[in-house]
C-alpha cells in the first residue's frame, strides 16, 4: 500500500463498521505523514501483537517501526478497561509526544486512533468530547494532526454526533454541523435545525474558547442555517459565561430572529 496525497491533515473524524477498513484508511493517513517527515502513531482496540504483526507486512511501515518512525501501541493495554480520559492530562501527553517527535528530526506527529472503547459509556464521552476540543485548539498552533475513528457497531447514531461535530472534518452523514477551535474563537459550518438543536446545546458545553467572560467570537462564514432554537442556545451559553456572543454570518436573517427574540447575549454581525 503507499500513500496518496488525497489524505488530508488536520483533526478529522471517521466511522467505520468494519475494522479492516479502519485499519487500511489508517494506513494510508499515516504513510502520508511518513512521506512529510512526522512521526506517526497508531492507537488501536486490538492487541498491539497483531496490528504490529499487520503493520510489518507493509515494507514503508515496517522499516519505520524499526527507525523508530511508527509505533503502535493499544487501548486496552494502555488505558485498561471504561478508562475516563482527564482531558488535560491527555493533551499534555500528546504535546509531550509532539515535542519529542521535532526534538528527533521529525516535522511533527500524526495519529490515527480508534477511540471507540474509550467512548462507550455517557462518563467516557462526556470527558471524550471535552478533550476532543481540547487536542483540537492544541492542533491550531502545534504540528500535530490525527484521525479519530468511531465503531458505529458500538455506538449509536447520536453518541457518533456528538463525537463528529466537534471535529473540522467528518464523513458524510455523521453530522450535519461543526463546531471546533480557532485560535481565540469558535468557527461554526454546516446546518442547525430541528434535527440536531440539542446536539448543539451539548457540544457548546464541550467546546469554549477564552476565560468564560465577555465575548466568544463564533465565526460562521460557513454556516448555511441556523433556526431559532439553535440561537436560543447561544444566548443561554453565553448567559452562563457571563458574557455575550458574537455571531458571524453571511446569514441576515439571524440578525433580525434576534432581535425579535430579545436574545441580549447575541451580537450578530452579518458578512456581506
Amino acid at each position: 500500500m503507499t500513500s496518496g496525497s488525497s489524505v488530508p491533515p488536520g483533526h478529522v473524524c471517521w466511522t467505520f463498521d468494519d475494522l479492516a477498513v479502519f485499519d487500511a484508511r489508517a494506513q494510508r493517513f499515516l504513510l502520508a505523514g511518513l512521506d512529510a517527515g512526522e512521526r506517526v502513531l497508531y492507537v488501536t482496540a486490538e492487541p498491539e501483537d497483531v496490528a504490529v504483526a499487520r503493520w510489518r507486512a507493509v515494507p514503508r511501515l515496517r522499516e519505520a517501526l524499526r527507525a523508530g518512525a511508527a509505533e503502535v501501541v493499544s487501548v486496552p493495554g494502555t488505558y485498561g478497561e471504561e478508562y475516563v480520559v482527564d482531558p488535560a492530562t491527555q493533551v499534555a501527553t500528546y504535546a509531550a509526544l509532539t515535542d519529542a517527535a521535532l526534538a528527533d528530526g521529525h516535522t511533527g506527529l500524526r495519529v490515527a486512533a480508534d477511540a471507540t472503547t474509550l467512548v462507550v459509556t455517557a462518563e467516557q464521552r462526556d470527558a471524550f468530547t471535552r478533550y476532543e476540543h481540547l487536542v483540537d485548539r492544541f492542533m491550531r498552533v502545534r504540528p500535530m494532526s490525527a484521525a479519530c475513528g468511531y465503531d458505529r457497531r458500538v455506538l449509536d447514531d447520536r453518541a457518533i454526533e456528538e463525537l463528529a461535530c466537534l471535529h473540522p472534518a467528518s464523513d458524510p452523514g455523521a453530522t450535519l454541523f461543526h463546531l471546533y477551535a480557532g485560535h481565540d474563537d469558535l468557527v461554526l459550518t454546516g446546518e442547525l435545525d430541528t434535527s440536531n438543536h440539542d446536539t448543539f446545546a451539548t457540544a457548546l458545553t464541550h467546546a469554549d474558547a477564552g476565560d468564560g467572560t465577555g465575548e466568544l467570537v463564533v465565526r460562521a462564514d460557513e454556516l448555511r442555517f441556523i433556526d431559532y432554537r439553535n440561537l436560543v442556545h447561544l444566548h443561554r451559553h453565553a448567559e452562563r459565561r457571563g458574557g455575550t456572543v458574537v455571531l458571524r454570518t453571511a446569514l441576515a436573517p439571524a440578525a433580525r430572529l434576534v432581535e425579535l427574540l430579545g436574545l441580549s447575549r447575541i451580537r450578530v454581525e452579518v458578512a456581506l
